[in-house]
């Protein structure tokens, strides 16, 4: 018997791409573009994870015992849901709630980022 590997042919999952040089270097500056702007008028940058628990999406997903549908999840070692984010406003809300008292009034930020659908 002869042991032949089999070749794995090199493509993209569905949904995704590469980005090249160029693109990124376009985006690059346009986001620099309006960051600017953003920050002359007094907004500041936040981040959110891409993970949140997804009892915090969890009204706006159609079964938060076992999301499947819209959202690509995962249990952590505590057996807890995690979704990836799949807008910014939800991490936004948590964020300021759970920030409320620390955060200076009135709230201005802005943020960009990758999303996650299924």
């Amino acid at each position: 018997m002869t042991d032949k590997k089999k070749l794995i042919a090199p493509r993209l999952p569905r949904g995704f791409e590469d980005r090249l040089p160029a693109e990124i270097a376009a985006v690059d500056e346009m986001v620099r573009k309006i960051r600017a702007v953003y920050e002359r008028y007094g907004f500041d940058p936040v981040e959110t994870p891409l993970f949140e628990y997804t009892e915090t999406l969890g009204k706006f997903l159609p079964d938060t015992d076992r999301p499947n549908a819209g959202v690509f999840s995962l249990q952590d070692d505590d057996e807890q849901w995690l979704s990836l984010r799949y807008d910014l406003t939800a991490p936004l809300a948590r964020h300021f709630a759970e920030n409320f008292n620390d955060l200076a009034k009135p709230y201005r930020s802005y943020r960009a980022g990758y999303v996650f659908r299924n």
